[in-house]
């Protein structure tokens, strides 16, 4: 849901720019005309962008709000009485499937508004006369035969990897693909009869790709010939690119094979230009410390092959900088996924057959699990966590190669000694690794689990000596312990300065006004380390957003958290 804050932020906008600049994907304002018999029309009306709302992100309908004007006095009209939770039955007795909307009231200077907030719904929607629309950028467009297709599949309604292609046959399948796909079920699949099948159309039956005698779209990809390829999935491409510097390449492949042949490709091709750093220190082992660990790279393609959305048009990126790999792929997530709780949120597939075709055989090894184990692989090398965006358009994912070789060195020797750090272990001692400290609102942040837990996940780390805490109850902050401050932090510590980054203490600034209820000027900068001026800057920010407010002047100033009375 879209916060208040955010919509009374969009209408300070509207001095100097009429409705339409504040609208976007999610957003959409409209009129309201108080005439009784204006009001049917605009009941209709409200049902279809319900209804386009719902069949994409969801959204909000700021009610009471004319385009076309460049004053907030000219723009915010109102809605008079009308009544919200009337206006609440008319839009679910008028869609199909019903749509329930959450209205929320909002009184500013100029009028009263009224905040329609559309949930994401399970498409496709339409209103009860039959029309169906869709947002697209900032319109709500008719709901067509190819864009309805293209929801279901996207949505994970239905499987394009499944389908059966009208006139294809076991001809058009590539015998040297099969045979390599027969190899991999023979060394890592989980189903042993499949290697004793020798018929193809058996064997490939059995894994589900071909029905009938008909290829599915997974048995195109998989192991087609470069006719069939190009017939039926020319979609399908994978560009790895090298570049020396932001702007130029100096090396590219445009690969368009079967996908088990493409993905050895990348992995040979990314070998040949990744380094070794050797890590070690007076009294250690030396350690030599790829680039990227081998199984990273191949979970994060297999990951951009298996859930991109091969409804588009569009080819999946391999870059590769001097600090870090980005593997793009076509499609956003699917199912609630998103990048602020990727680790966590249960596995949704949006191609599952083949996806389960890839488990089967064995390249897939645990469900669900591919981006678990790139954060581990990664961290186990001491690079930094993979980042993750993502829009209605792409996923994009960030692999660093830059090595802080104490790091990697610690856990191998963690490791050999059989103290295994877990992946949460990993995550948070590279999070205090890389700003010096941790608290629990940032690790809660970086782990996506609740505070709690996240408390629970640092004072381990310190009952196995690896943190110390610094201050008391939920205020206290951890540092890595002395002997491994420098070993671990590395350059990285001359870089910050054992300082927390401005996420960090936005974080802790808000956690901590948000338990004690109020902060003076001193204590924030006493807090976050920061002088008068960037206390200042800071604290504008949490104003804008309404998560505080200042209350009295000079020295008597001091910051109140909204939403919880302070005492005086």
């Amino acid at each position: 849901m879209i916060l208040l804050t955010e919509i009374r932020t969009l209408l300070q906008r509207l001095d100097g720019s009429s409705a339409d600049a504040i609208e976007s994907e999610t957003v959409e304002c409209k009129s309201w005309d108080l005439r009784p018999e204006a009001r049917s029309s605009q009941i209709r009306q409200l049902r279809e962008a319900a209804v386009c709302f719902a069949n994409q992100r969801g959204g909000v309908i700021i009610l009471g709000v004319s385009d076309g004007r460049r004053t907030r006095r000219e723009a915010i009209h109102g809605v008079g009485q009308l009544d919200a939770e009337e206006l609440r039955r008319d839009i679910y007795r008028g869609t199909e499937p019903p749509i329930l909307v959450d209205v929320q009231e909002l009184i500013e200077p100029e009028g009263r508004l009224l905040l329609l907030h559309v949930p994401r719904g399970m498409p496709p929607h339409t209103t009860s006369e039959g029309v169906g629309k869709i947002r697209i950028g900032k319109e709500c467009q008719p709901l067509t035969g190819s864009r309805l297709s293209q929801l279901l599949f996207t949505g994970g309604q239905k499987d394009l990897t499944a389908q059966l292609i009208p006139d294809s046959s076991l001809a058009d399948l590539d015998p040297d693909e099969i045979l390599r796909l027969r190899r991999i079920v023979e060394t890592e699949g989980t189903k042993p009869d499949l290697s004793r099948i020798r018929d193809d159309a058996e064997f490939l039956s059995n894994l589900g790709i071909i029905r009938d005698g008909q290829l599915t779209l997974t048995a195109v990809l998989l192991l087609g010939k470069s006719t069939a390829m190009a017939r039926w999935a020319p979609q399908h491409e994978v560009v790895l690119a090298r570049f020396p510097s932001a702007t130029r390449y100096d090396v590219r492949r445009d690969l368009k094979g079967p996908l088990l042949a493409v993905l050895d490709a990348v992995e040979k091709i990314l070998a040949e230009h990744m380094k070794l750093t050797l890590a070690g220190a007076s009294g250690f082992s030396e350690l030599a410390v790829p680039d990227l660990h081998r199984e990273a790279i191949r979970e994060a393609v297999l990951n951009a092959l298996v859930h991109r959305d091969y409804f588009l048009r569009q080819s999946i990126h391999l870059h590769l900088y001097e600090d870090r790999l980005e593997v793009s792929s076509p499609g956003g997530f699917i199912g609630g996924v998103t990048p602020e709780n990727i680790l966590r949120h249960p596995p949704v597939r949006r191609n599952p057959l083949l996806a389960d075709t890839l488990q089967k055989v064995g390249l897939v090894n645990r469900v669900g699990m591919g981006v678990d184990r790139i954060y581990e692989e990664l961290l186990k090398l001491g690079k930094r966590v993979p980042f993750y965006e993502a829009n209605e358009s792409h996923v994009r994912l960030a692999l660093s190669t830059t090595t802080n070789a104490g790091f990697a060195q610690f856990v191998a020797e963690e490791s050999r000694a059989g103290r295994k750090l877990e992946l949460d272990d990993l995550i948070c001692l590279r999070g205090v690794s890389v700003r010096g400290h941790l608290d629990r609102w940032t690790a809660a942040k970086e782990l996506q689990l609740g505070e709690d837990r996240a408390s629970e996940r640092l004072a381990s780390l310190r009952a196995r000596g690896y943190l110390i805490p610094h201050g008391r109850g939920r205020s206290t902050e951890y540092q890595l312990i002395r002997r491994l401050s420098d070993r671990l932090r590395g350059q990285e510590a001359t870089d910050h300065d054992l300082t927390l980054d401005d996420e960090a203490i936005r974080l802790r600034v808000e956690a901590i006004l948000k338990e004690r209820g109020k902060l003076s000027n001193t204590e924030v900068r006493r807090i976050s380390g920061y002088n008068r001026i960037e206390v200042v800057r800071l604290m504008r920010k949490l104003l804008a957003d309404g998560r505080a407010k200042l209350v009295g002047r000079g020295r008597a100033a001091h910051y109140l958290h909204v939403g919880r009375r302070a005492k005086e």
